[in-house]
């Protein structure tokens, strides 16, 4: 899971109902204003194929100064859960899966509402991950991708993806890889990779609806994670394609890993091309994004397209 060193560098620096709009093929987000069902410009810029869109919160985003005057850290749950119906509905799920021991983790300070704006997308984060280890059937793995989409894929053994690091292209600019691909996190394979990957998707599109919280300046690094993931992806195919041939095959054997990769590539993008215009939710994200857009990598996701 996400760890705090990675968490601090993601803050340096009644309910309502949800502006939002429709996911194609998805389910009715509910008679809203400020719907928008388009396609985002950019949203599609290569490897998963496919062109997406989801429920997203629109300008303006939707008020909280009710919830922001009624809140006291002993209210932190239905703050929290009112963050969630109004400015991503499809992380609600995951909060209220959580315990109030789980919830409270998540938050460096629960003293005032702009922190529990600050701890929300690490919330959503963590509470994916909780929902998908507890919702995972035995000899397999489900990964909660909206509220309409859980996509369950086999529970692979395969390598470890600390050997992904013998092919990255600069570990030293990469503040994540400590984390993920060291230590006890690097002996995890490609299902705990995945579930990162499909984790900082929800990380973006969470940071990116509680984006007024910012201060003037300040920058978080949201599109950092995901863009990072990708990469992560790219290269665990890569070494598997390379060195492990095997493992390879079980991962392209499996319709649900192949649809999973894709379809999460895809939602990335999505909210990649929707916050291109918000600098401050990136740090390091432009040198990142020349690791996962060089060719020779972006062909490890064409490779695994049926």
């Amino acid at each position: 899971m996400k760890a705090r060193g990675v968490l601090a560098l993601a803050l340096a620096v009644g309910l309502g109902g949800c502006t939002c709009g429709v996911a194609s093929g998805g389910t009715d987000a509910g008679n809203v204003p400020g719907v928008d069902s388009g396609a985002v410009p950019g949203s599609d810029s290569g490897g998963g194929g496919g062109t997406y869109t989801e429920p997203y919160c629109t300008d303006p985003l939707a008020d909280l100064s009710d919830l922001a005057a009624a809140y006291t850290p002993a209210g932190l749950r239905p703050a929290v859960e009112g963050v969630a119906m109004r400015r991503y509905p499809i992380g609600l799920v995951v909060i209220q899966d959580q315990s109030d021991t789980d919830l409270m983790n998540w938050f460096f300070s629960t003293a005032t509402f702009n922190d529990v704006l600050d701890g929300f997308e690490i919330a959503v984060h963590e509470g994916t991950h909780i929902w998908d280890f507890s919702n995972s059937p035995p000899g397999g793995w489900s990964y909660r991708v909206r509220d309409d989409l859980v996509i369950t894929t086999a529970s692979l053994t395969n390598f470890a993806r600390s050997e992904i690091l013998a092919f990255h292209a600069d570990p030293t600019a990469d503040m994540y890889d400590d984390v993920y691909l060291t230590g006890f996190s690097g002996t995890q394979g490609f299902n705990n990779l995945l579930d990162e990957y499909n984790a900082y998707v929800h990380s973006l599109a969470s940071s990116y609806c509680t984006r007024d919280r910012l201060a003037p300046g300040s920058s978080i690094s949201s599109r950092d994670g995901i863009l990072t993931m990708m990469y992560y992806v790219e290269l665990y195919l890569k070494v598997g394609r390379l060195n492990h041939p095997a493992d390879y095959a079980d991962i392209l054997a499996d319709p649900e890993h192949v649809d999973l990769i894709l379809t999460d590539w895809d939602r990335a993008e999505f909210w990649l091309g929707l916050t291109a215009g918000n600098p401050e939710l990136g740090i390091n994200d432009d040198l990142i994004a020349t690791w996962t857009y060089d060719p020779a990598n972006l062909m490890e996701i064409d490779l695994v397209r049926p």
